[in-house]
């Protein structure tokens, strides 16, 4: 997939459109940054597992 960073969003004339186009793009904005953070989260529980049941499988032998 490629992005087109030549693509220039057109912003509503309407101010009160436009602050609801703002809101809306700020509570997106938020919603990824907290998706990321549970995303590492995530990241970080499987590397913790994965160190664990790798010390489990050298103490066996």
């Amino acid at each position: 997939m490629e992005l087109n960073m030549d693509f220039v969003p057109q912003l509503p004339q309407d101010s009160d459109q436009l602050k609801q186009t703002l809101a809306k793009a700020h509570r997106n904005c938020q919603e990824m940054e907290l998706v990321g953070l549970q995303l590492e989260e995530a990241i970080s529980r499987l590397e913790a597992e994965n160190r664990q049941r790798r010390r489990q499988q050298l103490e066996k032998t």
